[in-house]
């Protein structure tokens, strides 16, 4: 490995020590109806994220609220700390794609195949 692989390794180590990451997968939610919802909490402060999301009456906040409150258990996890009023956080990343899409090779009128869409969320 080169000296550049190398120092670009080590800074993406030392980044992921005070990161974390947590992800849902196959949300039979559709991949719009999430964005919106991603929109509206991503650049914020955790703790207005997490007002935003209890408050709001859509169905794919609360599971972006449970994926939210999942990266801060991972990130207390690895930090070994349980304060969470003296900590500022920051939600720097927050991520709604559509992973492959399946056909359903179902009949329907005029034999056209449905395709099946679910949504990934990945907060960090």
């Amino acid at each position: 490995m080169g000296a550049r692989k190398r120092n670009a390794a080590n800074a993406r180590k030392e980044l992921m020590k005070v990161t974390s990451l947590a992800k849902l997968n196959n949300c039979p939610t559709s991949p719009m109806k999430m964005r919106l919802v991603v929109d509206m909490i991503r650049g914020k402060k955790v703790e207005n994220a997490l007002n935003s999301l209890r408050f709001s009456t859509k169905e794919a906040a609360g599971r972006l609220e449970k994926v939210l409150l999942s990266a801060i258990s991972n990130w207390q996890a690895k930090m070994k700390v349980n304060v969470l009023k003296t900590t500022i956080f920051m939600l720097k990343k927050c991520l709604s794609t559509v992973p492959v899409s399946l056909k359903d090779y179902v009949p329907l009128l005029r034999d056209v195949d449905t395709v099946s869409k679910s949504v990934r969320i990945t907060s960090l």
